[in-house]
């Protein structure tokens, strides 16, 4: 008896010792910091680690074919920790368990401030619907309210730049705010939205502006018409599934994601993984950046001088309602944060068709508190070969003198005038 214990505690020590050395030459294999996943290496690299992960499994399929067909090249640097407004973050520990979803209808209620689902059991069936409400009520990087400029670039990957426009976007969140008032406006408002190109002077004033309702209703929209200069009101029911102006991109897709999520006719989580994504680009400093970020050959979209960092992510499959330009989505959002890194689009016939993705930077808000930015959006159009670039140039987050009262239709005309230029001092 004794012998055959001694034998089963030899046999435990070289096991454990056998496994010490495994780990030893796996952690060994992590590649250093600073190296450049590309074209040439991929195959290479793809089965070493990287802060002990798997570099195949940090890649998302639409990035490894992003980086063989396309070459781009992605540097690695290691995971940082994002900083956010303590208030959003005290509002979200405050109200917690105080949201209610209702499992039939999957409508929220009782909704009061920040995240209103902080612990999303990834086994909950309706996870994925709690997961899109959280993005609908608590994006942090729209803050209680966010205005930017834009230095937009359209490119073709054989030509390169083939057009480029300003153009202003901003959006004021009218419930569950935690730097004023916790509601402004009417019961059921939920959002208001702006998207409007302020130059070249010809096309400006060309966008939209909406009101989003918590209740379901339908946006309301108004948009410029220059030739009589007036701001009209339209017709707003499908509104979010249009085209943006001259961009390859819809009014749902800013941020990834931009309408009440009922519409949709199913959201499912997916799981839970890694991927890299970018959270510390330059900061916006009033100049365009299009020719310094953007490498100036074939395809004309590929990122550089950025860092790209292992990020924790759930994977949410959206199905859109079946006149929407989309068959599904599928979003990378980040685990701990409701904000998304990228989005691969399908068109109708259940093929790949673009990409949607954003990269961020740490900011201080106009009220002084930390914040998320971002300082550009990418929408690559796979199937066309071309790709919208957004250079954000300036950019202001939580500005107490952006108020509802200076967010109206009326922005529309006071685009191509300079009249918004004022918040973003």
């Amino acid at each position: 008896m004794k012998f055959q214990t001694l034998k089963r505690l030899g046999q435990a020590v070289a096991l454990m010792f056998f496994m010490l050395i495994f780990a030893g030459n796996a952690m060994a294999t992590d590649v250093a910091e600073g190296t450049v996943l590309s074209k040439a290496n991929l195959a290479e690299l793809e089965n070493q680690t990287f802060q002990g992960i798997k570099i195949g499994d940090l890649l998302t399929d639409s990035q490894k074919m992003w980086i063989k067909d396309y070459d781009l090249k992605m540097k690695l640097s290691k995971t940082t920790e994002l900083k956010l407004d303590p208030a959003y973050l005290a509002a979200t520990k405050k109200n917690a368990g105080l949201a209610k979803f209702d499992t039939g209808t999957k409508a929220v209620s009782n909704y009061k401030a920040g995240i209103p689902f902080p612990k999303v059991d990834e086994n909950d069936p309706d996870a994925g619907y709690k997961l899109a409400w959280n993005n609908y009520y608590a994006n942090p990087v729209m803050g209680d309210n966010w205005i930017a400029t834009g230095d937009v670039s359209i490119v073709e990957a054989e030509k390169g730049r083939v057009d480029r426009f300003e153009a202003k976007s901003a959006k004021m969140i009218m419930e569950g705010r935690t730097t004023g008032d916790a509601s402004i406006g009417n019961k059921g408002d939920h959002a208001r939205y702006l998207l409007v190109i302020s130059k070249p002077y010809d096309l400006a004033g060309l966008g939209i502006f909406t009101k989003q309702y918590s209740t379901g209703k339908s946006d309301d929209a108004w948009a410029y018409v220059k030739s009589i200069r007036r701001t009209r009101r339209i017709a707003g029911g499908k509104s979010w599934m249009d085209p943006q102006p001259k961009m390859d991109l819809l009014n749902d897709d800013n941020q990834a994601m931009n309408a009440y999520p009922l519409w949709y006719q199913g959201w499912k989580l997916i799981g839970k993984r890694w991927i890299l994504g970018i959270v510390t680009g330059h900061k916006t400093d009033n100049k365009p950046h299009f020719e310094d970020n953007v490498e100036q050959a074939f395809p004309y979209w590929n990122p550089t001088n950025v860092n790209w960092e292992p990020r924790e992510v759930y994977v949410i499959e959206a199905i859109p309602p079946k006149e929407h330009p989309y068959s599904k989505k599928v979003l990378y959002m980040d685990a701990k944060y409701p904000f998304f890194y990228q989005s691969d689009l399908y068109d109708r016939k259940g093929e790949f068709w673009r990409m949607w993705r954003q990269t961020y930077f740490a900011t201080t808000a106009k009220n002084g508190q930390p914040g998320l930015s971002f300082n550009s959006t990418q929408a690559i159009d796979f199937q066309r070969n071309r790709a919208t670039y957004i250079d954000i140039i300036n950019t202001n987050l939580n500005n107490p003198e952006f108020t509802d009262k200076a967010f109206s239709p009326k922005m529309l005309q006071q685009a191509g005038s300079g009249g918004l230029d004022k918040f973003l001092k």
